[in-house]
């Protein structure tokens, strides 16, 4: 900072040095001021001397604000103004002040703007859901009461896939506030797995998939049960979307490391591309399988990996082109709220 300093005092240095040149020359020019050399030579030490220990002074005194609003920008944080000292000076250290204190309260009226309007939104979005979940529910208990009729059995597997998307917006909706609508319990992991089942069973009888249940059947697990359905769901969706027709699913349930439950849906769609397996969880990322199929939205599995972050639950997938996708959900035991269930006992 202090060569920072030099060139931009360097106007102010020339003037001095300047000056002190005029002085010298001045002297020597004047023949009514003897001075001889020694004397000369003490004289610009002195002058330089006081300079540089005023140059010094100066810079110090000049820069010490500037230095502190350094150190505050290498950590900028939300709350980073209440961190910025109060100026020494009134110019130009309070002028200084004064912009970061209006820079800072027009960030605070933008951040309660954006605030304000993703509530807006949310809300708008949770309404809508709700709205679409009544005619929904009406066009179900209509295909019910007319099972026997053809055009009614073919619109199951289409009202379905309308069910799930907006299903999929309304726990979008609710996804702000997961922390505090987190409810841990244990659950039966085949529990678990049996109620999703149900719920996609038509768009499997649609594409005659079969769902083999394989491995311990009494693993029991500390979750929450909304949440972590919603995370099976997803995998199971993928899994039925990139299933060949008359094809099969195996669901398998056994013990991980450090006896970690761990749930492995396998399927034997075309495979996940090498190129694209890292990007997989990634908001909106569709890849070639989904660009193919047309209609794929990129979410499911990036809320999957997104809620279970939250529970404490690990996402592991390994596929291969041409033979297939398995993806495991490892409910590792010594999780927050495994301890949590075990301080409670």
């Amino acid at each position: 900072m202090f060569i920072a300093y030099l060139k931009y005092k360097k106007s102010w240095i020339a003037l001095i040095g300047l000056l002190l040149l005029l002085t010298n020359v001045l002297i020597q020019l004047d023949a009514g001021i003897p001075v001889e050399a020694q004397s000369l030579i003490y004289l610009n030490s002195l002058f330089l001397i006081i300079f540089l220990a005023f140059l010094v002074w100066r810079y110090k005194k000049e820069t010490s604000y500037y230095k502190s609003l350094l150190t505050v920008s290498n950590r900028i944080e939300e709350d980073w103004f209440e961190d910025i000292p109060k100026p020494k000076s009134s110019f130009p250290d309070a002028m200084v002040y004064a912009l970061l204190e209006n820079i800072h309260q027009h960030d605070q009226i933008k951040r309660r703007e954006n605030r304000s309007a993703q509530r807006m939104e949310h809300t708008d979005l949770a309404s809508w859901v709700h709205e679409m979940k009544t005619p929904l529910t009406a066009m179900k208990i209509t295909m019910d009461a007319h099972r026997s009729n053809e055009l009614a059995g073919r619109l199951n597997a289409s009202w379905l896939r309308m069910h799930l998307l907006v299903d999929q917006q309304l726990y979008i909706s609710r996804l702000a506030n997961l922390d505090a609508d987190l409810l841990p319990e244990k659950l039966g992991v085949q529990e678990l797995l049996r109620a999703e089942i149900r719920e996609l069973s038509i768009w499997c009888m649609e594409k005659n998939i079969s769902i083999e249940l394989t491995g311990d059947t009494a693993s029991t697990v500390y979750t929450d049960k909304k949440w972590c359905r919603f995370v099976i769901r997803q995998i199971l969706t993928n899994a039925i979307k990139y299933s060949p027709t008359n094809g099969n699913l195996i669901i398998h349930t056994g013990l991980h490391d450090n006896a970690s439950v761990i749930v492995t849906i396998q399927d034997k769609g075309p495979g996940i591309q090498v190129h694209d397996l890292p990007r997989i969880f990634d908001k909106g990322f569709t890849g070639e399988n989904g660009r193919i199929q047309n209609s794929a939205t990129g979410m499911g599995l990036y809320l999957a990996k997104d809620i279970s972050k939250k529970l404490h639950l690990q996402l592991e997938v390994a596929s291969a082109v041409g033979e297939g996708t398995s993806f495991s959900m490892i409910f590792k035991s010594d999780n927050p709220f495994e301890q949590l269930r075990r301080t409670l006992l």
